[in-house]
């Protein structure tokens, strides 16, 4: 089955990554949400898409130089009056729901990881019972190694989570092709791979299916974009327009 993930709770619907987003998208008949994480200052996890709160806030800056008191003096344009939301707050918005979570790892500027983050996210999953119900995805590998080596210190392994998927960016196809790409994951010991829509067919999907590796699609935000992914038979794609995944899937 092909799994509609509503991206950023919705990004070309409502204000991206926040409470009210998260809020609609928990009604509607999607299978996850995707949303970004990054760490303050003063090691607090909050859901927000780029490093710098400048795009989306009423204020400038990187979130890593930010404690989360100073980060929450500023509110996100559009949203009514918002601040972004931590990830505790958006658990809390999923957790009673049916709709599971897709959670991408972020870094810091200029690719710069944030200290201790992927223990600190998965102690949160952990705590909120959350740890099965969870993808966790990343553009970058050292970051989902980073996550493995926290899962191997807590005793439990990347079978405990919903799905665990490299994100694969277009220019990192250009680079490796498809044959580095999977000798790359080999060696990482990944079996899932998130590719841009548009550059996904029958032929790339036989491809990574005779290599054993498991294919999700990523920024499907249009109509036909939706319906090609589910002839394709991805394991489920992100879309910024949920509602047209929707009716696209009921045909």
């Amino acid at each position: 089955m092909t799994m509609i993930v509503s991206h950023r709770g919705g990004a070309h619907l409502w204000p991206e990554n926040t409470r009210f987003a998260f809020s609609k998208t928990a009604k509607l008949d999607v299978d996850l949400v995707e949303f970004d994480v990054h760490q303050t200052r003063d090691g607090k996890l909050v859901v927000h898409h780029d490093a710098l709160i400048d795009r989306m806030t009423d204020g400038k800056g990187a979130i890593a130089d930010l404690t989360y008191e100073e980060l929450a003096r500023h509110i996100v344009i559009g949203s009514g009056g918002e601040t972004i939301p931590t990830l505790t707050e958006t658990i809390d918005i999923f957790g009673p729901s049916a709709i599971d979570l897709r959670l991408e790892i972020k870094t810091g500027l200029d690719g710069k990881p944030y200290e201790g983050m992927e223990g600190r996210i998965l102690d949160e999953l952990m705590a909120t019972g959350m740890l099965a119900r969870t993808m966790v995805t990343s553009f970058a590998l050292p970051r989902l190694q980073a996550f493995v080596a926290a899962l191997d210190e807590r005793g439990l392994n990347a079978g405990e989570l919903l799905g665990f998927i490299f994100l694969c960016l277009p220019q990192t196809v250009t680079q490796l092709g498809w044959h580095g790409i999977v000798a790359a994951l080999r060696v990482s010991g990944m079996r899932e791979i998130a590719v841009r829509a548009d550059a996904l067919d029958a032929e790339v999907m036989d491809f990574f299916r005779a290599n054993d590796v498991t294919v999700h699609g990523w920024a499907a935000h249009t109509s036909e974009a939706a319906r090609m992914m589910f002839r394709l038979g991805v394991a489920s794609f992100t879309t910024d327009r949920p509602d047209l995944a929707i009716v696209a899937k009921r045909g």
